[in-house]
């Protein structure tokens, strides 16, 4: 049985839920960690984690190539190969990114399972939010679509992809994620603008604002009334081949806390399948699922960043330090590489190094990136099984207030597709964790008619958060 092994960064609590004064009744988990690891400067090179050196040791000597060599055609996010048939119908195509919901009425997500990439990152009141980029296939069916925030405005400018929300932080301050849209010219898909309001709809099976519907079909279409159009310009991270040598040490079992307490609301887990060759997601205590399938998620990559993080207002805005460098882990092929992240400025690509300084290359197929703060925690060990249980999930504490896309008018509803997709079968469940705790039911919602105007959002005072 392989050990438990804990990597944790610097502690220091600057901000706490209640030591907030200005919002002590809404209990929001606040945080601001300085040191240790992230940084804005980029004058030196940042040292890995202690692991790094014994992780450089199990490393093969042998450069993995960083190009195709078996297929000629691969995805751009995931470098999933792709037949030239699929190459020639997707290749001047934008990504497209899209914005989930990520509390226990959120799932099932509708759409994951078909994402190359998945961002998560913790947002107001010490919950997470995801942002799903397709580019290799365009899902049936996207829900729930949720509001923009900062820290995703900044990798929808690194990926140059559309942007699929429904409104936006807007602030006086540098989260002002609808200025920031506007002021770095974001080719936005707001549920919330005509123009563009026409591809979402109500879905009668939840409720507001759980229940916001698009699909990818109707995105693209979208985009192309606008005036969004290809050819794709985001640079491709490296990708292994069958024939390379592995790197890194086994890991098979991953757990996540992002805040480094261990509430249920913020522990993410992963397993890896042998069989499948990709980690399977765990959340709010069973396998999180894909409502368009029934089946659970699985991911050939994770990685997960480390950042300095700052509560930036009493309504509970959160602020990553994404330009720099700080400690990665990357997950690949059931090993865990350990390194660093490093993005020189706010539209480069964050790529990620090993001890060595080489680009660490990944399995091919979709990838996964968990963003916690230098407060969180994660552990990995050799064998699935030696990850605790994962606990029972438990309500967090009320965030400070409705966010931006339950306060503005809905989208004008549009003929809902025939059929809502369903599990053709009961989801996996593994003998352990314990089965999902199943989401509560409510009337939907009849949404309220568009505006009639384009946002006024100002652009933010700071051109580059995170700077």
């Amino acid at each position: 049985m392989g050990g438990m092994r804990n990597v944790t960064g610097p502690r220091l609590l600057l901000i706490a839920g209640a030591g907030l004064a200005a919002i002590v009744a809404a209990v929001i988990v606040a945080v601001v960690i300085s040191g240790g690891g992230g940084s804005a400067s980029t004058d030196g090179a940042a040292s890995p984690s202690p692991t790094a050196a014994a992780t450089a040791a199990a490393t093969s000597a042998a450069a993995p190539s960083p190009t195709p060599s078996e297929s000629p055609y691969a995805g751009i996010l995931d470098g999933a190969p792709m037949t030239a048939a699929e190459w020639a119908a997707r290749k001047d195509l934008l990504p497209l990114a899209v914005m989930f919901d990520n509390t226990p009425n959120a799932v099932p997500h509708h759409g994951i399972g078909d994402a190359d990439l998945v961002y998560e990152a913790l947002v107001e009141g010490g919950i997470t939010r995801l942002m799903a980029v397709f580019w290799r296939r365009d899902p049936a069916l996207l829900m729930p679509v949720r509001s923009a925030r900062t820290p995703f405005v900044i990798w929808v400018d690194e990926l140059g992809a559309l942007y699929s929300h429904a409104g936006s932080a807007t602030t006086a301050n540098e989260a002002n994620a609808a200025g920031q849209i506007i002021e770095w010219g974001i080719r936005d898909l707001d549920a919330f603008k005509p123009g563009s309001n026409a591809a979402y709809y109500r879905d009668s099976s939840r409720y507001a604002p759980y229940n916001l519907a698009t699909t990818g079909e109707r995105l693209r279409a979208a985009a192309a009334a606008l005036g969004f159009a290809g050819p794709p310009t985001v640079e491709p991270w490296t990708f292994r081949n069958p024939s390379d040598p592995p790197q890194g040490v086994p890991a098979a079992g991953i757990q996540v806390d992002f805040s480094g307490r261990l509430y249920s609301w913020q522990l993410i887990q992963w397993r890896w399948d042998a069989s499948r060759r990709a980690y399977g997601r765990f959340q709010f205590g069973g396998p999180a699922v894909d409502g368009n399938t029934g089946q659970q998620l699985f991911f050939t990559t994770v990685i997960v960043m480390r950042v300095n993080a700052a509560v930036v207002d009493e309504a509970g805005h959160v602020l990553l330090e994404q330009v720099g460098e700080g400690p990665a882990t990357v997950f690949t092929g059931g090993r865990a590489i350990e390194g660093i992240w490093r993005k020189p400025d706010r539209k480069a690509r964050t790529r990620f190094y090993d001890a060595s300084g080489s680009e660490i290359v990944f399995e091919r197929g979709p990838i996964f990136v968990e963003v916690i703060p230098q407060q969180g925690a994660f552990t990995f060990t050799a064998n699935a099984d030696d990850l605790p249980e994962l606990p029972k999930y438990v309500p967090p504490p009320p965030a400070p207030g409705p966010s931006e896309d339950e306060t503005v008018p809905a989208p004008e509803p549009t003929a809902e597709p025939t059929a809502t997709p369903t599990p053709s079968s009961p989801a996996p469940t593994p003998a352990q964790p314990p089965a999902a705790t199943p989401t509560g039911t409510a009337p939907a919602e009849t949404p309220a008619a568009p505006p009639t105007s384009p946002s006024t959002a100002q652009p933010s005072p700071s051109p580059a958060p995170g700077r």
